[in-house]
């Protein structure tokens, strides 16, 4: 936000995709950092990128919070580094076959003692 407050999380897809929660309600005027490991340092070779689109789920209900999946077209792409990757997708071809244990992770609550 115009504070510079984190608001919200998101996870790099690729060079040039975030996906986040549509709840966060991104604009373009916000900023994605990537690189950032401890808010109180000053140390970490950070990355500041502009968003040029977002694309929020229109089905997204803020009443019961489905849909949830916001993308974000970065307008310059992230350098990749020993600090800044994009998260690991399963291919188009991956088979999962039902009772498969995933996994999953997220960050903050949408709802209170959620």
């Amino acid at each position: 936000d115009k504070t510079g407050f984190h608001f919200c999380g998101g996870s790099l897809i690729s060079e040039d995709w975030v996906v986040t929660a549509a709840h966060c309600g991104v604009r373009t005027s916000d900023v994605v950092v990537a690189g950032e490991f401890d808010q109180g340092s000053d140390e970490e070779n950070i990355q500041v990128l502009k968003i040029a689109k977002v694309f929020k789920n229109p089905k997204f209900s803020i009443l019961t919070v489905n849909n949830d999946i916001t993308l974000l077209k970065l307008a310059t792409p992230a350098r990749f580094s020993q600090t800044v990757s994009a998260v690991c997708l399963p291919s188009a071809d991956d088979d999962f076959p039902a009772g498969t244990l995933c996994a999953t992770t997220g960050w903050g609550k949408t709802k209170y003692n959620g």
